[in-house]
């Protein structure tokens, strides 16, 4: 189960390009070719970005989630894939994939933890799953960090998790690597986004 389609072929792209350098299997990259900066990353993505920093000019000091000062992200695309790296930051400051999926277990998630690793659909969780797993504190800074409300960030994240888990784990478990990959993963979408923003900036 996916309710947004980008968010999922972005995650397929970044892991699977990641599994494939390692020899692992199940690194089908989600059909993305060259990962985020290829197919995928030099048309969707970047317009994505490219759509969300226009208009910053009357505004250089306000927030990334506030273009021009004037309202939060115009779509949820965008602030999906603006919050995705802080999200899979998060994941690295908790001690990796399996020990965040042992903290949902451990808040009664156990089952829906489960089916975002099996090859079925992902069962979704809710806005306070997502505030007992990630805390207040984390969820305010990554608002603060992207200017949106917090409720926001909360609605995302309840995205971005189980997609997360899903592409870390096409075989149904969770591999050995998976903390490597998400490093390498978190690394190439910053340098991507940071690519992206200065193109923007730099038109006139």
């Amino acid at each position: 189960m996916n309710n947004n389609p980008l968010l999922g072929q972005v995650l397929g792209g970044l892991f699977g390009q990641a599994m494939r350098q390692r020899g692992m299997r199940g690194g089908t990259g989600g059909g993305l070719g060259g990962g985020v900066g290829g197919a995928l990353g030099g048309v969707a993505l970047g317009s994505v970005l490219a759509g969300m920093m226009r208009g910053r000019g009357r505004g250089q000091d306000q927030p990334v989630g506030v273009p021009g000062g004037g309202r939060p992200y115009a779509n949820q695309t965008a602030l999906l894939v603006m919050l995705l790296p802080l999200a899979m930051r998060w994941v690295q400051r908790n001690g990796g994939m399996g020990a965040v999926l042992e903290k949902f277990r451990q808040k009664g998630m156990d089952r829906q933890a489960q089916s975002w690793m099996s090859t079925g659909d992902n069962q979704p969780i809710d806005g306070p799953s997502v505030e007992q797993v990630v805390g207040p504190e984390e969820l305010q800074q990554m608002a603060q960090r992207l200017g949106v409300p917090q409720e926001q960030v909360v609605q995302a994240l309840a995205q971005i998790m189980p997609e997360m888990v899903d592409k870390m784990t096409p075989e149904g478990q969770l591999p050995r690597e998976a903390d490597e990959v998400l490093d390498e993963s978190t690394r190439k979408l910053e340098q991507e986004i940071q690519d992206v923003e200065h193109r923007e900036l730099a038109k006139p």
